[in-house]
């Protein structure tokens, strides 16, 4: 009893400065004579196919054995007791997996052993989670547009394909096009997922996305549990992806692959409207093999990505004539808030402004920087109809759809892996890898928050991503029923956004706009107009230029102790969330644009033109960024478990666990928040003397 408790508080002292998702499997059994009675102190030995690495043990008085922290990979079990005949058998071990393998010897009458082939047949009966392990098979075999390891998950049932921030592209807070990770698992929403690499944290905490996803060369399994998790897996309730790099062996081995996509092969689908250029090039290679052999390993990967595809939207732009002042053609009414609200006229001309009353600010933006149609009306979709998927512009005059807008976005990748294994010739061993990928990529049109239609050319975004994630184990045997594992865990984000005329074109300066354009030249760009009826025009007002560092920091231990029926588990972690992050959000002017001010009454009688208050210098809606929000958020989170899976008889365990996790809040260890009040709230479009 004493020796119990000090073992107890070991593992408590040892692991708390220190949660174990664990990548190592569990083989686990008894160890019985042919009337099935325990074979006591049977020797068991567990030897790597792939590295020649061995683990020893053997059965306790009740027949009973364990090996814990296994890396997943084929094995030959050799057991042998005196009297017996020995016998081997050959194993395979998945990531996670707890394996039960229970194993009935045969007196010795001569001089012989048995070998029994083929793998045994993997029966849950010692593990009550419920999940799917990807096999090295699959995701060599399986085909992947993008080679994007995510997509094996939707193998997984259970799992189906989600939206949100986790998608890449649809939050500026974090965009990464090409980087998805949106999976709900047992309909969990996609931030409610868990993300490990070798057992340790891949997870960024902004949007709980996949931090980087590893080449499917560098994989050599991963599993997806989806429920009825043990006390040492947590972090979030949605899936737990599991995901085991791949590591060097006694043999030399490599692979080398370029895969090619061209849309000159391809048929031309309805929404490239005639344009299908497509280039898409997969291309890398891997090596790994002994550095000595039977005890230090190594393997490295490289994979590139390159990804070029002309994007087709049909838009709706102003017309030289619109611009001009001339809404004779345009198939409305507009009326006069200044002058009685009477039917504009010019030169006897109705529904023409007076070319001297146009915001010069607005008639410099539109010439120089809106494009005009070219697209002849009516020879495509409807007004207000779907466009591509998207819903057309809402209020749209008779020239809607004029602008055909085809770009190339582009995306570029570049990632590797380097890993090395050493065995001690006790039987510890230690992993250490560190994988990075960057990406870096340009978005012509991408769709503004909250609204409908694209950006139009000139205003697209780039983004300058990089992710690293590494980490270190050390598998200590300290008897043969005790062994622990620790691991050192780096996992970093940093992403920067911003618009394709940062650094280059201050166009709020050369408009002239007072109070708006601030933050020097890497927030150049033109206001963001949202004019009803028209397509977006100007830079996106959300999050560009941004810039963020997430990184996150974690220590883990797990001790693994077999005492009689009872498999017990000890763990804890400790995390440190580094987040410092600033964005412009609407730094140059927000404008929305409504026929308000050029109704016939003032309501929404049909009469009107948003493009004609645009003109006036007449907004709805006018917002200014003051200052640069920026934070330098700091967090830390700890938990702890301990579990035991009691084996009450060959067919029944009893798992019984206890978890508890602590987050801190966030907190700002550098800025304050604040509310700005302006003692000035007007905001004035160019000279217009209708400027509010």
């Amino acid at each position: 009893m004493r020796r119990s408790l000090a073992v107890l508080s070991f593992a408590v002292l040892f692991s708390f400065p220190l949660i174990a998702q664990s990548n190592y499997a569990v083989l686990s059994g008894s160890v019985n004579d042919p009337q099935s009675h325990a074979v006591v102190s049977a020797s068991i030995e567990l030897v790597s196919s792939s590295t020649g690495a061995v683990r020893r043990t053997s059965s306790n008085d009740q027949g009973f054995y364990e090996i814990p922290g296994v890396q997943p990979g084929d094995y030959m079990l050799n057991i042998s007791a005196s009297g017996f005949t020995p016998l081997s058998q050959r194993v395979r071990l998945e990531v996670a997996q707890r394996l039960a393998i229970d194993l009935s010897l045969t007196v010795e009458s001569r001089k012989e052993s048995v070998n029994v082939t083929g793998n045994p047949e993997v029966i849950h009966t010692n593990d009550a989670a419920l999940g799917e392990v990807v096999e090295p098979a699959s995701i060599e075999n399986l085909p992947l547009n993008g080679r994007m390891l995510i997509d094996l998950v939707l193998t997984v049932p259970g799992a189906h394909v989600s939206h949100g921030a986790q998608t890449g592209n649809m939050n500026p807070l974090y965009w990464r096009p090409g980087q998805r990770s949106a999976v709900s698992v047992g309909g969990s929403r996609p931030n409610g997922n868990y993300f490990l690499l070798d057992g340790t944290t891949n997870t960024d905490p902004t949007f709980n996305t996949q931090n980087l996803s590893p080449s499917p060369d560098a994989v050599q399994e991963f599993k997806v549990q989806t429920g009825s998790y043990s006390a040492e897996m947590g972090g979030a309730g949605g899936g737990q992806i599991n995901i085991v790099s791949k590591g060097g062996s006694n043999k030399f081995h490599g692979t080398a692959y370029e895969f090619l996509r061209n849309g000159f092969m391809d048929a031309t689908s309805f929404e490239d409207m005639g344009n299908n250029h497509m280039v898409q090039n997969n291309f890398g290679a891997s090596f790994g093999g002994p550095i000595v052999r039977d005890r230090t390993f190594f393997f490295v990967n490289y994979e590139g990505f390159r990804h070029a595809m002309a994007d087709t939207m049909i838009d709706t732009v102003p017309t030289p004539q619109e611009i001009g002042g001339d809404f004779s053609q345009s198939g409305m009414n507009i009326y006069d808030p200044a002058n009685g609200r009477a039917q504009f006229s010019y030169n006897g001309n109705p529904n023409v402004i007076d070319p001297a009353r146009i915001n010069p600010a607005v008639k410099a933006f539109l010439q120089q920087y809106v494009p005009q149609p070219n697209v002849i009306p009516g020879m495509t979709m409807p007004c207000g109809s779907g466009n591509m998927g998207v819903p057309g512009v809402v209020g749209a005059s008779a020239d809607c759809n004029n602008y055909m807008d085809v770009r190339n976005e582009l995306q570029v990748s570049d990632q590797g892996t380097v890993r090395i294994d050493h065995i001690f010739a006790n039987g510890d061993s230690i992993v250490a890898r560190y994988s990075l990928s960057a990406e870096t990529g340009f978005t012509p049109g991408e769709m503004p928050p909250g609204g409908v239609g694209s950006l139009l050319p000139g205003f697209g975004s780039f983004n300058d991503n990089f992710a690293q994630q590494g980490n270190i184990s050390w598998n200590k045997i300290l008897s043969p029923t005790l062994v622990n594992t620790v691991a050192i865990t780096f996992s970093r984000l940093a992403m920067h956004r911003y618009d394709e005329n940062a650094y280059s074109n201050d166009i709020v300066s050369q408009l002239g706009i007072q109070g708006i354009g601030f933050g020097g030249a890497g927030a150049y760009g033109a206001p963001f107009f949202n004019v009803q009826g028209y397509s977006p025009m100007g830079d996106n007002y959300s999050a560009t230029p941004m810039k963020a560092w997430d990184t996150v920091a974690e220590g883990r231990d797990t001790l693994s102790w077999q005492k009689g029926r009872h498999s017990l588990k000890f763990g804890a972690s400790y995390s440190k969330y580094i987040w410092p992050m600033w964005g412009f959000f609407q730094n140059r002017g927000y404008y929305q644009f409504t026929n308000g001010y050029t109704t016939d009454n003032g309501t929404n009688d049909g009469t009107g033109s948003a493009l004609a208050s645009f003109l006036l210098g007449l907004p709805a809606v006018k917002q200014r960024q003051a200052g640069i929000p920026q934070m330098q958020l700091r967090q830390w989170y700890a938990a702890g478990f301990a579990q035991d899976s009691f084996r009450v008889t060959r067919s029944t365990t009893i798992e019984m666990g206890l978890r508890y996790e602590f987050m801190q809040p966030l907190v700002d260890i550098s800025y304050t928040n604040t509310n700005l009040v302006f003692n000035s709230y007007f905001t004035r479009l160019g000279s217009s003397n209708y400027s509010v």
